[in-house]
């Protein structure tokens, strides 16, 4: 939520720093978007009193292996103003006490939360009233900074086990007076602050050889930081240096947002590793470092709702430091927010606004598992900035505390255990599979107690129940089968499973049982209908929309508002609404797609497309975005997809659809048609959409199973080979009246034993 800054000067400040820093000659001049829309977003604190642990698990707010212990409401911090909440960190005294400290619109509250469930305001620190607070600790003092002015605010906490916090003093030194984030790195007891009005609103350190009078010292300054983490690097060429990973990327007036990672060991002469970027950014917020230093988690708080559906978190390997790149991502598959996240032992803890507090295992650091979560924004999880700010997990005795915008500090325990297995996929998985089999399929399997090979399977189901396929290993960690000779026409459904060598199971996916892998089985495909929007194949635009008609091109708008980044399938063009690089969208009525006429006579019939759709401000209850099939050129329409208001597919991004035309008509005609229309009739909200990559195919289907005489299991091909016998050993399993080669009503050896005589003898 950093802050875009007006006219800046360079100027030198303090004495022999060596070191240019741009300090803002005026006040803030226009804030960020996620600023704004964190103002737009704003509620009202939820007052109530103090809530201790009454023996439900979770009290009054939905959780998964997440124990409420206490819960403190904003109203109950005295004499600073509590209508908001925001940053918190926590505080081990010399005596072995724990405290939380939480940020407030007007200072801070320090409270013990030694006995858990009974949680003490001990003291309160006014400061300036801003939603933005950040507070780090180094040492016995707290270093508090915002948004609303005062510098640094320096607080004592060495005789808080009496109930007393010092004030030290509200620190600002040439010009310096605003900052975003404050952040140190533990190994050292270094102190940074970024975001600030100093220093381009970079990477600024903080000498506090006096901890009581911070001086400024130099730093890296060559764009905005919105947030980073400092460490000390633990290996190969680079061991022993100071790093920080920054995440932001302001300069010029553009945005540049990514992670860059920069020695800072000697803060006056800094040095830039690396700098990444990722797909579909918003703004890089935040980043931590896994424990291992081989991977970094970043969360970006403006591409939910525009460039992607659902939180998404993105992993980075950085084992080499001078060399980071993008692995992949992880996602809760809600759409709220992904906000500050830390990484203490096994699991991650990731505060994500209106989703809560979620906790991933880490066991499979490139695909983290969820094991525990607590909603502590009841209601909702649109992408808007309410609920879990942030999140405190290092306290020694497993305590987390988490501070909520609107409900103030919770105390919790995670009751979850740390996985000993994780299983994920490798490479890309089939949605089609021919019924020859041949496809190859690699699981990657990752355990705290090493694996039990022979129980590394690929689980198939083709309509008879799951049946196990061993995996054989390929000695890096990985494991891979063959999908067998399967039954044409079908939908099948597979999952990978694993065990480790004390016993605990896992599988990929986490929820196989209930929603595993699925794939068509079909033999041939022949496209009847393609169009990548790169020409007009005769489509039609319609409508009563006084902005934002649809219309074909390369979209423009780079990801700002609602509007997608990119097209669908990387040939460059789309069907987009409104695609102007401006703050226009659909307005005040409908606006309809529709296409030719398309033949989907002969039947065995897919249809397909890629849709973007974003319902960016939700609150108009009349916006919508449905898709229509005509089966007589357009004389009647059926709907067969409605994206309204709070609809999981609203937040924008490229979602891919499929329907079999069969079961939209019964008898598919040579006048088939979609549209895609796309309504905006209120007020309040921002709707774009997208359409790209527009398939209409036919699925042939040949079952393989050959064969000729009485070993004919199947169409007669003339052949005898593997194909038959597993055709024989499926009907046989499954008691399949095709197997009784003797007729004589029951299943057993003697049928083996005809069928073998008869495969024996080949064909005539």
């Amino acid at each position: 939520m950093g802050l875009q800054h007006g006219s800046w000067n360079a100027v030198r400040l303090g004495t022999g720093l060596g070191l240019a820093l741009a300090i803002s000659a005026g006040s803030i001049a226009t804030a960020h978007d996620d600023d704004v829309r964190k103002l737009l977003d704003r509620q009202p604190a939820v007052k109530g009193p103090i809530y201790s642990y009454n023996g439900q698990r979770s009290g009054p707010y939905a959780a998964h292996n997440i124990t409420l212990l206490a819960q403190i409401p904003l109203n109950n911090f005295p004499g600073v103003n509590t209508g908001s909440g925001n940053d918190c960190w926590g505080y081990v005294s010399q005596s072995g006490r724990e405290y939380a400290i939480m940020g407030l619109e007007g200072g801070y509250g320090f409270v013990e939360i030694t006995n858990p469930t009974n949680p003490v305001i001990v003291d309160t620190v006014s400061g300036p009233s801003s939603l933005w607070h950040d507070v780090k600790v180094v040492g016995d003092y707290a270093y508090g900074v915002s948004e609303g002015g005062s510098g640094i605010q320096v607080m004592d906490l060495s005789d808080i086990d009496n109930g007393n916090v010092r004030l030290v003093r509200n620190w600002q030194s040439g010009g310096y007076s605003t900052t975003h984030n404050i952040v140190t790195n533990e190994d050292t007891g270094s102190l940074w602050v970024v975001g600030a009005n100093i220093g381009n609103g970079g990477l600024v350190h903080i000498d506090i050889s006096n901890p009581e009078l911070p001086q400024l010292d130099g730093g890296w300054t060559n764009m905005y930081v919105h947030d980073a983490q400092v460490l000390t690097w633990n290996s190969g060429a680079l061991a022993g240096r100071e790093l920080a990973f920054c995440a932001g990327g302001f300069s010029g007036g553009f945005s540049e947002t990514g992670l860059r990672i920069v020695d800072v060991t000697n803060p006056n002469n800094t040095q830039t590793l690396a700098t990444l970027f990722y797909p579909s950014s918003g703004y890089a917020h935040q980043v931590w470092v896994t424990p291992d230093q081989k991977y970094l988690y970043l969360n970006d708080e403006l591409d939910e709702g525009s460039s992607v559906s659902v939180t998404t978190t993105r992993v980075i390997n950085i084992e080499d430091p001078q060399n980071p790149f993008f692995v992949g991502t992880y996602t809760t598959g809600l759409p709220a927010v992904d906000h500050n996240l830390y990484i203490n032992d096994d699991f991650v803890f990731q505060a994500n606004y209106q989703s809560g507090l979620r906790v991933f295992d880490n066991l499979d650091p490139e695909n983290p598992v969820e094991v525990a979560w607590i909603d502590t924004f009841p209601g909702g999880n649109d992408a808007s900035f309410n609920g879990a700010w942030s999140s405190y997990p290092f306290f020694p005795s497993g305590n987390i505390i988490i501070s909520d915008i609107e409900r103030g500090l919770f105390i919790v325990r995670v009751d979850a255990t740390p996985l000993q297995i994780a299983v994920s996929s490798e490479g890309d998985l089939p949605s089609v599979v021919n019924p020859a089999g041949g496809e190859v399929l690699t699981a990657k399997t990752v355990t705290r107690e090493g694996v039990d090979v022979a129980s590394v399977s690929l689980m198939l189901d083709t309509g008879s129940g799951y049946q196990p396929i061993a995996m054989s290993d390929n000695g890096d960690g990985t494991y891979s089968a063959t999908m067998p000779v399967v039954p044409c026409g079908d939908d099948i459904s597979y999952y990978f499973q694993a065990e480790s060598s004390n016993g605990a199971t896992a599988t990929f996916p986490s929820d196989a049982t209930s929603n595993p892998l699925t794939a068509s089985v079909v033999s041939d495909i022949d496209t009847v209908f393609a169009d990548n929007a790169e020409t007009n194949t005769g489509w039609s635009v319609s409508g009563d929309a006084g902005d934002g008609q649809w219309d074909r091109g390369v979209p423009v708008g780079g990801g700002d508002r609602a509007d997608p980044p990119s097209d669908a399938d990387g040939s460059g063009r789309a069907w987009l609404t409104d695609n102007e690089d401006d703050n226009s969208d659909v307005d005040n009525g409908t606006t309809t797609l529709t296409s030719p006429a398309l033949d989907a006579s002969a039947g065995n019939m897919t249809l397909s497309f890629a849709l973007w759709y974003n319902n960016a401000g939700n609150s108009a209850v009349d916006d919508s975005m449905t898709v229509q099939a005509s089966n007589n050129n357009g004389g009647s329409w059926t709907t067969i997809l409605d994206l309204g208001p709070g609809d999981p597919n609203t937040g924008g991004g490229w979602v891919n659809y499929e329907y079999d035309v069969d079961s939209i008509f019964a008898s598919p005609s040579t006048q088939f048609r979609i549209r895609f229309n796309v309504s905006d009739v209120g007020d309040g909200s921002i709707v774009e959409a997208g359409v790209d990559d527009i398939r209409l195919e036919q699925r042939s289907c040949e079952d393989v199973d050959a064969g000729c005489n009485g070993a004919d299991l199947a169409e007669p091909f003339g052949t005898l080979n593997f194909f038959d016998v597993s055709a024989f050993l499926s009907a046989y399993n499954s008691a399949d009246p095709a197997a009784d080669f003797n007729s004589d009503g029951e299943f057993n050896f003697f049928d083996v034993s005809t069928f073998l005589s008869v495969y024996n003898a080949g064909c005539p």
